[in-house]
């Protein structure tokens, strides 16, 4: 990457900041990795390249589920610390990919186009992982893509690109005529500028019971989405004219999975894109405001401890983000 930075010095920068630098050595992958002993599958999609892997996987019957492994005389070790690179998207056979026709570049390095750039697939390839034979579930542990295929903002042909790379108006190099790009950020569960977007929140009230509507109007997928680990938590406060709070009701966004001897769903309210939940309480005086925190969970407190006693995580990570502080709530 630091060989593309050399003149793409921004998006360099913006990419050594970004999840995908990190794919491979995020504590939490290392520690996943120990507790899985070490599936070569999930490789695929954190060290996408072929030779940023000790092994090459191979089937002979082209079957998934059917895989096997052998050593690789390629593999850079320094390359597979990059886990998915600027190469893992945008090189192949020597060639540089991008969004751009041909007919729009004057580059010092051979170029080409290619729409998958300005298609959810180049997204979906790693971000949908599928189902295995032991499983009995529609999708796979991660999917993500599977779920951006339905719902609103699919329906009007948004794609991932669209709110996971910002559109950026810049040189693409230094001396070169500024044109419209993306930045390469990939900003998601992590960063709470973007969970601030999911939610919309309505209220209405009738004597003493309220009723609240949550809505994801904003994500392009469920929300949380990704690994089955994460989950979201949202508290409902009431604050009388006294200012005494009182927690009115809590709600748990999650998916829940039975992993053996044969894995399910076994349950999953998650909102998909444009889907509602509704709240109904009783509020303890007739005047007073609604407010909301709402907290983004990596993990349970159980499952990180289990990681740093079983499987050495050594975490410097948050593994709660608080991403809606005492947001209040008009009511109708």
């Amino acid at each position: 990457a630091k060989d593309c930075g050399v003149c793409h010095s921004e998006i360099y920068q913006e990419w050594q900041t970004s999840l995908h630098a990190k794919a491979f050595t995020d504590p939490f992958f290392t520690a996943y990795m120990k507790k899985d002993k070490g599936d070569p599958t999930c490789l695929v999609c954190h060290t996408p390249l072929l030779n940023q892997s000790p092994f090459i996987l191979s089937s002979a019957s082209g079957d998934y589920n059917d895989l096997h492994s052998i050593t690789n005389p390629n593999f850079d070790l320094e390359l597979q610390q990059e886990g998915v690179t600027c190469a893992a998207c945008h090189i192949k056979s020597g060639v540089i990919y991008g969004p751009y026709k041909k007919r729009q570049l004057n580059a010092p390095h051979p170029v080409a186009y290619d729409d998958k750039f300005l298609q959810k697939s180049l997204c979906q390839q790693c971000h949908e992982v599928p189902s295995k034979d032991f499983s009995l579930m529609n999708e796979g542990v991660c999917s993500t893509g599977m779920e951006s295929n339905s719902g609103l903002w699919a329906a009007r042909g948004f794609i991932c690109q669209d709110c996971h790379m910002p559109p950026v108006n810049r040189p693409l190099m230094a001396g070169y005529p500024a044109r419209e790009g993306r930045k390469h950020l990939w900003p998601g569960g992590y960063s709470i500028q973007q969970l601030q977007k999911v939610f919309s929140f309505k209220a209405s009230k009738e004597k003493d019971q309220l009723t609240i509507r949550i809505t994801n109007s904003g994500a392009g997928h469920k929300a949380p989405t990704g690994d089955p680990d994460r989950f979201i938590t949202m508290d409902f406060f009431w604050t009388d004219n006294n200012n005494q709070q009182t927690l009115l009701d809590s709600i748990e966004f999650k998916r829940q999975i039975i992993w053996q001897p044969i894995m399910f769903v076994l349950s999953d309210n998650r909102l998909a894109p444009g889907e509602n939940a509704e709240l109904t309480m009783t509020i303890p005086s007739k005047q007073g405001t609604l407010s909301v925190t709402a907290t983004y969970n990596v993990m349970t407190e159980s499952s990180l401890k289990r990681l740093k006693e079983q499987f050495e995580l050594q975490n410097e990570w948050p593994v709660q983000q608080v991403f809606i502080q005492q947001k209040r709530i008009n009511i109708q």
